[in-house]
């Protein structure tokens, strides 16, 4: 009998242990799910900071831009979660996960097969495909920083430009020289005429010979600078051409770059690979107040191109538009472009963040297609074998749907 007390009496845990024991499970627990909602009110917040004009408030503005991290940051506290077995933590995020589920589909689509099959249309008995057309948009960082001064020099970039096969091409600082015995703009218009007849070139602000040109298979009907302002303005040109006897718009644009002084650039290249304190105080006064400043100036510029469409461009007439947008898929910019009416191409075709911009370790899609109901989008594709630039080249194929 006294055996079996001081077997009874030895099972018996100590209160100490088993307070402490309480308390971490509690604190533990209390931690994971205050992380959680934290993390979901911030990717919330950047899902849908696309909808807040910077020039009224600017933070928002670098949530979006941090969308892609965020989101990804939620992914891995997913399988964190799951693994603790925090189950009601667990459903807050995965309600979260779904609210934000239009905006990471933008951000990051997932087209495994590409996009959709061809559409056919019988004429006279015989089903024939719809006609297609092929856009090609690239910005050459100065054409591939090919010295432009010396003629024999060989520029990559024009081979990149006959062999994509495209109907239409739009370039973003596409250059040529001054100076006789170069390449001039009379010398690139040359190489390129004989697959593209028609051809405009706007120049940028600062310098006559740099700018976004646009080279087509069609004529060119119409040509409308979006940015009147003598000074100060943004690259961008409404065009109409006609297409096999239809008139299209056309939009080609460079808008403001970020701005980002060189010395922040490097400053930025040294934090991610040795990250130190210091550097990111000086970013934050530095690189911050540029991005704050860009983001302001391209919520302007998207308004004008925006009124330009408005007055220039019928509901009924396909439009297209190409280019540098330097604004992510989650940013008021790119929103308020899609607000008219606009699909976008990598959205509905592409598989994964099409990443187009890849200097400075600044990795993000901000070279877009985007285009009204009158097209159906058929594939996009990223040229990741093309390293002429800081940017990748983008093209897309579409259908003209019938009238």
């Amino acid at each position: 009998m006294a055996k079996t007390n001081s077997k009874k009496q030895g099972k018996k845990p100590k209160k100490g242990g088993s307070l402490l024991g309480s308390i971490f499970k509690w604190a533990f627990r209390s931690v994971m799910a205050m992380l959680t909602v934290a993390l979901c009110i911030i990717l919330i917040a950047s899902a849908f900071s696309d909808y807040i004009n910077p020039s009224i408030w600017v933070l928002p503005s670098f949530l979006g831009i941090a969308f892609g991290v965020i989101l990804v940051l939620a992914v891995v506290w997913f399988f964190v979660l799951l693994l603790f077995r925090r189950w009601h933590s667990l459903l807050v995020l995965l309600v979260t996960l779904a609210i934000v589920f239009v905006p990471a589909s933008r951000y990051c689509p997932m087209h495994l097969n590409g996009g959709p099959e061809p559409l056919t249309k019988t004429e006279e008995g015989v089903e024939i495909a719809v006609d297609s057309l092929r856009v090609f948009s690239f910005n050459t960082n100065i054409m591939g920083q090919t010295h432009l001064s010396r003629i024999k020099e060989h520029i990559p970039v024009i081979d990149i430009v006959r062999n994509s096969g495209a109907d239409i091409v739009c370039l973003q600082e596409y250059g040529f020289t001054l100076k006789q015995g170069g390449h001039t703009e009379q010398e690139l218009r040359g190489e390129l005429k004989d697959l593209y007849p028609y051809y405009d070139f706007m120049p940028n602000d600062q310098r006559k010979a740099l700018g976004i040109a646009v080279f087509s298979k069609h004529p060119i009907r119409k040509a409308i600078r979006i940015d009147k302002r003598k000074k100060g303005y943004f690259s961008a040109m409404y065009y109409q051409l006609d297409v096999r006897g239809r008139t299209m718009g056309l939009v080609n644009m460079h808008l403001r770059s970020n701005m980002i002084d060189p010395k922040d650039r490097i400053l930025y290249d040294e934090m991610i690979e040795k990250f130190e304190p210091d550097s990111l105080d000086r970013i934050r006064t530095g690189m911050m107040r540029a991005l704050a400043q860009a983001y302001r100036l391209r919520s302007t510029e998207s308004a004008m191109l925006r009124q330009v469409l408005l007055d220039q461009h019928p509901n009924d007439m396909p439009l297209l538009i190409c280019g540098d947008m330097n604004d992510t898929p989650i940013s008021y910019c790119y929103q308020s472009l899609r607000q008219v009416g606009l699909y976008d191409t990598w959205q509905e075709t592409g598989f994964g963040p099409g990443i187009t911009y890849r200097a400075h370790h600044f990795w993000f899609r901000i070279d877009h297609l985007l285009h009204s109901k009158h097209f159906r989008a058929l594939h996009s594709r990223v040229r990741k074998d093309v390293k002429l630039s800081d940017h990748y080249p983008v093209e897309a194929t579409f259908q003209i749907l019938p009238q």
